[in-house]
């Protein structure tokens, strides 16, 4: 999905419209109407993309509309505006929300007015055949909140009477469960009809503020968020969906985990030895933000020169090397992504005494799992 990232710009640009179009009176089309038309050499184009053409509606302050623009010619893009005082104001616009390259607008009309809605190419070169098709948005019917348990398995379905997500046009369902300070969950959503996604906060008033979120953290495209509640209270779960109109069943579960172990003591690992291998699990010990981290460690002279490196296919790697005294850590370096390397991590460094040294082998996300390889090398003088 593309988005114009200038807002500046984009008024700039439709301000032009009214202008552009004047040679024609905007045609009218009304709700629950579809528009056939098609874009062509002789229609004006805006600055940094294709031709358009522009419709007008009526709307009621409050009306909740969508407008959906599809060709099987080009990349279809959708703006819905109004003129306020000669100024074009943009109200909405989408890319790729209405499937493939087509384009679909949700929006409530802030005021009884005229509406322009403007039907063009995403590209300069777009042109063709396309229609236009202006709806009202239904209310949903299918949004109240649903209770969920800890240690309870429940079964639910994503369809087009569910709410709706104005950012990306993807229907939600919400869940609540009551827990306790200091628990720790993990929440897994399940479907064989569409890429899950997952959210877990709390509600603020009327606004959910998501504390973790997941898309693919499960198997395949299932979701998995691992957290620690903070305090005891309701807690807010919201399964969604990647991609905008997927429907279908899907299972949400929320396990209690059982408390982390003491970090366990490091293991060996030699300066110009063979590379070695480990794995974050779930039964590992875990930092404030839910990322597992294991041990490791070799003995070290100063000014040694080593390069130590954290390889990883199967989650984002975080290195850091420090020394333990009284089981506190204290980092002397980190890093996250090497460079060229991908996700995977990197820390040169000159020791800066004689010692014991311990690398913490980390991930960047909380809740990551898997297999990795750790190499302390030293580095050649050049």
């Amino acid at each position: 999905m593309r988005w114009i990232q200038s807002g500046a710009v984009l008024v700039a640009a439709l301000a032009c419209l009214p202008a552009a179009a004047a040679a024609q009176p905007h045609p009218a089309i009304r709700v629950g109407q579809t528009m056939e038309g098609a874009l062509n050499e002789s229609d004006p184009a805006l600055t940094g993309r294709g031709r358009f053409k522009v419709y007008r509606f009526d709307a009621r302050a409050g009306q909740r509309l969508v407008a959906t623009m599809r060709s099987g010619e080009f990349d279809a893009y959708l703006t819905v505006a109004r003129v306020v005082a000669g100024i074009t104001d943009p109200l909405a616009q989408d890319d790729d929300r209405g499937g493939g390259t087509d384009a679909r607008v949700r929006f409530t009309a802030p005021a009884t007015g005229s509406y322009l809605l403007v039907a063009q190419a995403l590209s300069a070169e777009g042109m063709g055949p396309y229609t236009v098709v202006l709806d009202e948005a239904q209310a949903p019917t299918t949004a109240q909140p649903r209770e969920l348990r800890i240690g309870q398995t429940v079964s639910g379905s994503l369809a087009d009477t569910d709410a709706i997500l104005e950012e990306d046009d993807t229907y939600y369902d919400t869940w609540v469960l009551s827990g306790q300070a200091g628990q720790r969950l993990m929440v897994e959503m399940k479907s064989d009809s569409f890429d899950t996604y997952l959210s877990f906060g709390r509600m603020e008033g009327e606004e959910f503020n998501s504390s973790s979120s997941d898309d693919d953290g499960g198997e395949g495209t299932d979701s998995r968020v691992r957290v620690t509640l903070p305090e005891t209270g309701e807690y807010v779960i919201r399964a969604n969906s990647i991609g905008g109109g997927a429907t279908g069943p899907y299972t949400l579960a929320v396990t209690e985990r059982a408390p982390p172990g003491p970090p366990p003591p490091p293991q060996p690992i030699s300066i110009g030895g063979p590379e070695v291998t480990g794995a974050l699990e779930d039964s590992d010990p875990t930092m404030d933000d839910e990322s597992y981290y294991d041990y490791w460690s070799f003995t070290g002279r100063a000014g040694d020169r080593l390069r130590i490196a954290m390889r990883s296919e199967e989650f984002d790697t975080f290195l850091a090397l420090g020394q333990l005294a009284g089981g506190t850590f204290t980092e002397i370096a980190s890093n996250d992504d090497a460079g060229d390397d991908g996700t995977n991590s990197i820390v040169d460094i000159t020791l800066p005494t004689d010692g014991t040294y311990v690398i913490r082998a980390n991930s960047f996300s909380g809740g990551s799992t898997g297999a990795y390889r750790l190499r302390v090398e030293r580095l050649v003088e050049q």
